[in-house]
């Protein structure tokens, strides 16, 4: 997950371990640590790339859309799923992200149990789940 609330990253990390997903859940805080995370992952070779990328569209240094643009522009990358989990709810931001090649477009939640149904619907969607909770 790419997001500046470090809040916003708490909840979403709990909310993803009550999903049942069988995955490593990590937080960085821009589009720059995203990218160099996706780098320093690239080029080791016994850490893989993420499954999934859960990216906020408004953060400081390298926002949402420029990682965006810039994951789906690189062959290496732009196979990676990439969800917009974001607070806007702009018609404009909402096609920009889809054009741009994010697979779904999320509005942030407000309560935790909305943040847990959301993760599980997402690792539903692209990662490998626990039996017990499938």
């Amino acid at each position: 997950m790419a997001d500046d609330d470090e809040e916003d990253c708490l909840l979403a990390a709990e909310a993803f371990a009550k999903s049942g997903a069988k995955a490593d859940f990590f937080c960085v805080l821009d589009g720059i640590e995203l990218m160099q995370r996706l780098s320093a992952r690239y080029i080791s070779e016994t850490v893989e790339l993420p499954d999934l990328i859960l990216l906020d569209l408004n953060m400081p240094r390298k926002d949402g859309r420029q990682a965006l643009l810039e994951i789906k522009a690189d062959p290496v990358f732009q196979h990676i799923p990439i969800v917009i989990l974001t607070t806007s709810k702009e018609e404009m931001d909402i096609a920009f992200s889809m054009k741009a090649g994010a697979e779904s477009f999320v509005t942030k939640p407000t309560t935790f149990e909305d943040w847990v149904e959301i993760m599980k619907s997402l690792a539903g969607s692209w990662l490998v789940m626990c039996s017990d909770q499938s």
